[in-house]
């Protein structure tokens, strides 16, 4: 009995089935955009009913006047739901704690800070990926009130970027300077999984920083002003990059040093005019 106590106080953690971590997520993902999708779609139908009505003739079969009607009705519809949809998406944010920095072991009972990290990430990916007939999410989103009302709720928080259909995973996490430039598929996150562990650790990005198409920037990266990325480079977690340098490679690896910016502007030869 008492080398059975011995070997089972020596016994390492039971750790967290991956299976049943990512299905347990996928439930919780798909669980959160139904009741999205089904409460935006009821809300914005009762209130377009009782604020414009829709018109009294079928759509089908009718000539080109009343169907003109009908695209208009459903413009506007369409706008709408984009609101309501975002507004929901940004009261749910509201109510989520925003998870610590710090290393987190995935046992069997989760921490709390990871649980917070799912159900933003699951608003994240709803945000992201709006179901029909959100084929304007995106677009609303980047535009004033939303664009504000996001960029604090959820983050990244910056007044001046570029960008080009990225993945930014944890925006609440990942801090972006001004006048940076984010290409396409670029994937930047705020944390570090590894087989039994999750390192939340927030990623900075200075002012006049290009990010080249489908770059990875993982957490823990703090990239310095003036600094490129090339085109599908890996940076290690946790890498600190110098100001204007560039780092290219899997995994990247720094390759040269950069002018500061608007020095080759600043350099280059006056325009010839017409009387040259």
């Amino acid at each position: 009995m008492q080398a059975a106590a011995v070997d089972g106080a020596s016994a390492p953690p039971r750790t967290m089935n991956t299976l049943f971590g990512l299905q347990a997520f996928l439930a919780l993902d798909s669980l959160v955009r139904l009741v999205l999708w089904s409460s935006s779609l009821a809300l914005t139908t009762a209130l377009f009913g009782a604020w414009f009505g829709w018109p009294d003739k079928a759509f089908f079969g009718s000539p080109l006047a009343v169907c003109w009607t009908w695209t208009q009705k459903l413009a506007t519809w369409v706008i709408i739901y984009h609101n309501i949809y975002l507004l929901e998406i940004i009261a749910l944010r509201l109510l989520i704690p925003t998870p610590r920095e710090g290393v987190y072991v995935m046992g069997r009972k989760p921490d709390r800070q990871l649980v917070w990290a799912c159900l933003i990430a699951v608003l994240t990916k709803a945000r992201y990926e709006a179901p029909f007939p959100g084929f304007l999410m995106h677009q609303v989103a980047s535009l004033p009130p939303f664009f504000w009302l996001l960029n604090h709720v959820f983050g990244p928080r910056s007044q001046s970027v570029n960008v080009t259909d990225p993945h930014i995973i944890d925006p609440h996490m990942v801090t972006l300077g001004r006048n940076v430039v984010i290409g396409f598929q670029a994937m930047i996150a705020g944390h570090v999984q590894e087989r039994d562990r999750i390192t939340i650790r927030r990623t900075v990005i200075e002012d006049d920083v290009l990010i080249g198409g489908y770059a990875v920037i993982p957490g823990g990266v703090h990239i310095k002003s003036g600094s490129m990325i090339g085109a599908m480079s890996l940076i290690m977690p946790n890498t600190v990059i110098g100001p204007n340098e560039f780092w290219a490679g899997i995994p990247a690896r720094k390759i040269r040093d950069l002018p500061p910016p608007g020095a080759a502007s600043a350099e280059a030869p006056p325009t010839p005019t017409a009387e040259a």
